[in-house]
């Protein structure tokens, strides 16, 4: 039987969701493409495609999660402008409507403050 050690999976893709290494694996997610993390906390579900060559942004409310993120960023990709990079709630993105040809929102959604907050930030 073929078996992939963990540290090597972990060294290439990190601490990615499963969710999304499965999209990875369908090919919904490709280089040069612009991804959008809603919730990007440090940036673990992107730190793969930051090198991949996918254009990634993300937000988050924590501005120091965000500041964490721009500085894996700068680590891993330095091409990546900082300001792609926000300190915002997600029901008021500051970003432009389809601006992005991937949204991820992983284990975020729980977070909303009441029902309204919840369908504000799906909108």
């Amino acid at each position: 039987m073929f078996h992939i050690p963990l540290s090597t999976l972990r060294a290439q893709f990190g601490d990615i969701d499963i969710y999304l290494f499965d999209q990875l694996l369908k090919g919904r997610i490709q280089k040069g493409m612009k991804l959008l993390d809603a919730g990007c906390g440090t940036g673990r579900n992107i730190a793969y495609l930051m090198q991949a060559g996918v254009q990634v942004y993300g937000a988050d409310i924590s501005a120091e999660a965000i500041e964490q993120t721009r500085r894996l960023a700068s680590e891993l990709a330095p091409a990546l402008p900082a300001r792609n990079f926000v300190v915002a709630d997600l029901d008021e993105m500051p970003f432009e409507d389809n601006k992005f040809d991937v949204v991820i929102c992983s284990a975020v959604l729980h977070f909303s403050r009441s029902e309204e907050h919840f369908k504000s930030i799906v909108h």
